[in-house]
């Protein structure tokens, strides 16, 4: 079932209108006629079955009990890579549950973001993957560009994905976690202990050696499914 996000907070048996777009989408994307039922996520994070209404209002009519969230407060930490890939990478994060997502300039990044359009073209892919899994929340994005900034992100267990570290099977699931992913290339050693030095702990995600954006959704899944 279609879903959509709105700022405001939501009153069961109530009119109210979506942003333009999201109309958009429902009548010329996805070919919508008067009546269609479909979910509607507010600001308290409470999740509506809501009507599509002739002068397109659109009506609440049932308050639905969903809670797609996972307990765990989880920080996925990427390395600006190649955008398609990265794109894909932030998509699945956010559909596996993570809350947050942090891209930051390494050494080897190939990548540059010089200004926001970069940025808000990857909230518009969260904001879509966050639709399409049926989540009550739309996980934040942040960008840092010098690596003691990550300081700001870190949790109650803090890791970074290194080939040459002990078994993932160690790692711990609190109230809070927060995993680092590597550029192409992998990590330049100093840069490797800079984020050690902060308090991350270096964990390996197997003897094969993994693509920046396939670590980054094998770890997801990892915390995912430890934390269900």
């Amino acid at each position: 079932m279609q879903q959509y996000f709105i700022d405001d907070t939501l009153q069961l048996n109530n009119s109210f209108s979506l942003k333009a777009e999201d109309i958009y989408h429902l009548r010329k994307v996805l070919r919508k006629d008067n009546n269609y039922v479909f979910r509607v996520c507010d600001s308290n994070h409470n999740i509506f079955l809501c009507h599509l209404l002739d002068n397109d209002q659109i009506y609440t009519t049932k308050l639905l009990d969903d809670d797609n969230e996972i307990d765990t407060d989880i920080t996925c930490i990427l390395s600006l890579i190649k955008s398609d890939k990265l794109e894909m990478a932030i998509q699945k994060a956010v559909e596996l549950g993570v809350n947050r997502i942090v891209l930051y300039q390494s050494r080897r990044s190939v990548l540059k973001i010089k200004d926001d359009k970069k940025l808000e073209r990857y909230r518009r892919i969260i904001k879509e993957a966050a639709e399409q899994s049926l989540r009550n929340r739309i996980p934040e994005l942040y960008f840092v560009d010098k690596i003691n900034d990550l300081k700001q992100y870190m949790s109650d267990d803090n890791y970074i994905c290194y080939e040459k570290a002990d078994n993932i099977a160690d790692i711990d699931i609190g109230n809070s976690i927060s995993y680092i992913i590597g550029p192409e290339g992998g990590f330049e050693l100093n840069e490797y202990n800079n984020i050690c030095e902060l308090g991350f702990r270096s964990i390996s995600l197997g003897k094969r050696i993994l693509r920046a954006e396939t670590a980054a959704i094998y770890m997801s899944s990892v915390i995912v499914s430890k934390c269900q």
